[in-house]
Parts: C-alpha cells; sequence; structure tokens
C-alpha cells in the first residue's frame, strides 16, 4: 500500500510549470467538458497550476524566489503561448485563479530575461490581447481583474500607445 499522501511533492521546474498550466486551461475548452464534474475538477486543476506559479514567482512567505527560475519560467510563459491562453480564458476562471492571474501578471510583464522583456514582447505582437482585456472590461466579474492588468501594461511605452 501507497501512502504517497505522505511524501512531498517535488518542486516542478519552470517548463513543466508553464505546460501544466497550458494543458490545465485547455482542458477548460466547453468542448471536451461533458459534464459539470469533470470542469469542476478542470478548474481545481488550473487553481492549483496558477498557485504553483504564484510561489515559484513571488515565493511562499518562508522561502524566496529563485531569481533564475522566475526569469525562465517568463520565457516559457512566452514561448508557449501561455499568454494568450490565460487571458482568453479570464472570464471562465473563478475568483482566486484570477487573483493569482493577475498577481502573476504584473511580476511576469516586469521580468527581464537577457535585457529584454519577453512578456511585454510577447504581447506586442499579439495587442488583440489588450483589446481582449478593454472588451472584458465590460463585464462586471471581471473588470477589476482586466483593469489591473491594463494598468500593468501600460507601465511599458511599446503597450501605452
Amino acid at each position: 500500500m501507497s501512502f504517497s499522501f505522505f511524501k512531498p511533492s517535488r518542486p516542478k521546474t519552470p517548463p513543466e510549470v508553464a505546460k501544466a498550466i497550458k494543458d490545465s486551461l485547455n482542458a477548460l475548452d466547453t468542448k471536451t467538458v461533458a459534464e459539470v464534474k469533470a470542469l469542476e475538477k478542470a478548474m481545481e486543476e488550473v487553481e492549483k497550476n496558477f498557485v504553483t506559479m504564484r510561489c515559484m514567482l513571488s515565493g511562499d512567505g518562508e522561502v524566496e524566489p529563485n531569481v533564475e527560475q522566475v526569469s525562465q519560467l517568463a520565457l516559457e510563459i512566452s514561448k508557449e503561448d501561455v499568454i494568450s491562453l490565460v487571458v482568453h480564458k479570464l472570464p471562465i476562471l473563478g475568483w482566486e485563479a484570477r487573483k493569482d492571474l493577475v498577481h502573476c501578471w504584473s511580476i511576469l510583464l516586469k521580468q527581464q530575461v537577457d535585457s529584454k522583456y519577453c512578456c511585454v514582447e510577447y504581447i506586442e505582437k499579439h495587442l488583440e490581447l489588450l483589446d481582449f482585456l478593454v472588451v472584458c472590461y465590460d463585464n462586471k466579474e471581471i473588470a477589476l481583474n482586466c483593469g489591473n492588468m491594463l494598468r500593468e501594461c501600460i507601465k511599458f511605452p511599446s503597450l501605452a500607445q
């Protein structure tokens, strides 16, 4: 008999976190989610992955974030098109997931990799994401989240234009 719940889970690497977030967000597609239980399970997985990302980006209160891991995560999230996915899935995410996402968004945008802001560059190449956030601002449930994300974006001159 295995007592795996007593073992601490091994820390995930940035590429694993980016892939887990991408996979869990893709699992939220209404075409693949046939029943309520499956949707709830998919939502829990998304929230769990966002908490993992938040801990990796800002630490967990006891341990400071690893600067190299933060940079690598920002790079992986840009490379794997996770930014586009989180923006488009924002309206269907739960409150906790949205809160964690906004916190991570501000850290990711400010993250420099090789003297470049890789997440900002990704958004520059996909300006429709900013348009989507502006449109979603009309939705009362996510207006605060969209507003905070847009506010973070306009701190960068290339995104404010």
